[in-house]
């Protein structure tokens, strides 16, 4: 190799020339170790190393130094612009090409920084930033808590009150007439042991609840108004409510009022619905109008003293007060108080679909029902004496006067009769003013050939209608569930109901005799799978009337009822959230005969159900695709 020049052909490729050799020189550190340090590594590598001027080996100096490029301001300008030399070969010469190489970028050193330290501009600048910090984080913490305190939750379910809990058991003067009141007392601890927390007085006032001779007076077999002050006690310190039933529409014909209304004494000549009557062409006296008695032919009487018709839209020995004026809407205000101040909980009130009849005495319209009898009550449509739109302003005067006082927030107030859907919703539109609405005249009209359907369609068509909230069950009606069917039948029907989402309402003789199972029955309801829990109906087979109660985190129940003559076994495992296995919880005493041997457990592809009997079962849901 010639001196001063570079064997270019021999190079090894660089940047992607293959016939040729690039050297790069760059700046190197203010360091001269460093400096030596990287040739050195430099030197180890596999691309040769290219020096400028001549070599010390031949004894010659290039510019009387090692050349080494080397800024000589680098260490006080540590990051001015160097410059990059890269050989290229082209055809055999050498080029050189210069670039410049990217600015660096070097902090203030340790000296240079704590020379700012105390500087007050940077102390204050530190502290805004400290504090900022702070407060930063401070409000950060209270947008989290505000965030955790004011965020939506999922709403409680309203608390229910104490007559959606437990079942309303009726008392009769019979099942307390001739007793001590040590034995009455023993009835509530019975009740109590069952929990039951509601009884309903039933026909308690003086002369029955519908031909009442004294709304603030008690029928002589039971005693007087002492006893049932006596009876409100003791049960008062059993948690146990008393309930009074009474019928506002009508009176007995014994009652003061009437006698004095029918004498024309001021001022109770108008608290019955009285009228002349009408004179046809003929000149013969005829009836006011032609409205119907509940039980057939004319609703109005004549009345020798007063000279002048009364309505009786019942009896003839129960004549109706009248609505239309406001005194007697008064009287009841002051009833209502009367037994308030002796400590009743409640109200069933009964034949309030009659309270307002037309004022004008208007004939009734023809009904749809082909009946020929004109006398036949279903002949007519009494639209304007029965479910008049007026009956709503009665019944909700009388429940904002209880409601006025304070201590009376808690009081039951309900009818003893079915009431329309249409009606209800007038009632119950923008607060609740009927509790426990009824529309159980399937039950209360009931025999034992009762159908699966018959019960899933009246039950669910009620719980799901608008504005019924917590229905009411009336299971016996006025003609008891015993005298129209079997006794274990009955008690059968009994169990099914005790589960459903509502209160059923029942005789003494519908729980004594049904003791434990009832008893466990009675006290389930007060867990929340049947307080707040999911409702759904089913018909397995045709002939068993089933639904389930389940909520969730909750174990869930099925209620089985077999209204057929046939013993069968059922196959429940395709229903929403039910399990493999199911644990028996009660059954009605026709479920299992005269055998005392009934498993613990029940496969759900496989429940064996006796004929007109019910059976409960338990079970952990299971959620299915």
């Amino acid at each position: 190799m010639e001196r001063g020049k570079l064997n270019l052909e021999s190079a090894p490729e660089v940047n992607n020339t293959t016939n040729g050799s690039v050297a790069t020189y760059k700046a190197l550190p203010e360091d001269s170790a460093v400096v030596d340090s990287k040739l050195d590594k430099t030197n180890s590598s596999t691309t040769p190393t290219v020096t400028m001027g001549k070599n010390d080996a031949e004894g010659e100096v290039g510019d009387g130094a090692n050349e080494k490029m080397l800024n000589e301001q680098s260490n006080v300008e540590p990051t001015k612009n160097a410059s990059e030399v890269i050989f290229i070969s082209e055809n055999g010469d050498a080029k050189i090409d210069m670039k410049q190489v990217k600015k660096q970028v070097a902090g203030l050193s340790k000296e240079e920084l704590m020379m700012y330290a105390d500087d007050p501009f940077w102390v204050k600048l530190r502290w805004m930033l400290f504090a900022a910090f702070w407060l930063l984080w401070i409000a950060m913490l209270l947008g989290a808590v505000a965030i955790i305190v004011l965020a939506p939750k999922c709403q409680a379910p309203t608390p229910k009150k104490w007559w959606e809990k437990s079942p309303i058991v009726q008392l009769e003067p019979e099942d307390v007439s001739g007793k001590l009141f040590e034995d009455v007392e023993s009835i509530l601890d019975q009740l109590k042991q069952e929990h039951v927390q509601v009884i309903s007085l039933s026909s308690f006032l003086k002369g029955g609840s519908s031909a009442t001779e004294d709304f603030i007076d008690i029928d002589p077999r039971v005693g007087n108004v002492n006893f049932v002050k006596k009876l409100v006690d003791s049960a008062n310190t059993r948690e146990i409510n008393v309930v009074l039933e009474f019928d506002p529409n009508q009176s007995s014909m014994k009652h003061e009022w009437f006698e004095k209304s029918a004498r024309r004494e001021e001022p109770y000549t108008d608290y019955y619905v009285w009228a002349d009557g009408k004179i046809d062409s003929e000149g013969k006296v005829l009836k006011p109008s032609n409205w119907l008695s509940v039980y057939n032919g004319k609703a109005w009487k004549w009345h020798d003293i007063r000279q002048q018709y009364y309505l009786h839209q019942f009896n003839e020995s129960t004549p109706d007060l009248n609505f239309n004026n406001t005194k007697v809407i008064e009287e009841f205000n002051n009833i209502f108080k009367f037994w308030l101040d002796i400590g009743i909980k409640g109200f069933r009130l009964g034949n309030t679909r009659y309270l307002i009849e037309d004022p004008d005495r208007r004939d009734e319209q023809r009904g749809y029902q082909v009946v020929i009898d004109e006398d036949d009550y279903n002949y007519l449509s009494h639209a304007r004496t029965k479910d008049h739109v007026d009956n709503t302003k009665v019944i909700k005067q009388w429940r904002d006067n209880i409601n006025t006082n304070e201590s009376n927030k808690d009081v039951l107030f309900t009818m003893s009769d079915d009431v329309k859907n249409d009606t209800l919703t007038i009632f119950n539109e923008n607060r609740r003013v009927i509790d426990l609405p009824q529309n159980s005249q399937f039950f209360r009209e009931a025999d034992a050939s009762i159908s699966a359907q018959a019960l899933k369609t009246d039950i669910s068509s009620w719980i799901s209608s608008v504005n019924v909230s917590w229905p009411g069950w009336d299971i016996n009606g006025k003609k008891p569930l015993r005298s129209r069917m079997n006794p274990d039948i009955a008690d059968s029907i009994i169990l099914m109901s005790l589960l459903l989402p509502g209160t059923p309402i029942l005789k003494l003789n519908d729980v004594l005799p049904a003791k434990k199972h009832f008893s466990t029955l009675a006290a389930l309801r007060y867990e929340d799978q049947f307080l707040y829990g999911n409702f759904s109906s089913h018909v397995i087979n045709e002939t068993v009337f089933a639904y389930v109660r389940v909520r969730s985190g909750l174990p869930g129940y099925l209620v089985a009822y077999q209204s057929s003559d046939q013993d069968i076994v059922i196959d429940i495992s395709g229903l929403d959230t039910i399990p493999a296995d199911l644990n028996v919880i009660a059954y009605s005493a026709n479920y299992a005969g005269n055998s005392t041997d009934v498993p613990a457990q029940y496969p759900s592809d496989k429940i064996p159900l006796s004929k007109k009997s019910t059976l409960v079962l338990s079970f952990v849901p299971e959620k299915k695709n």
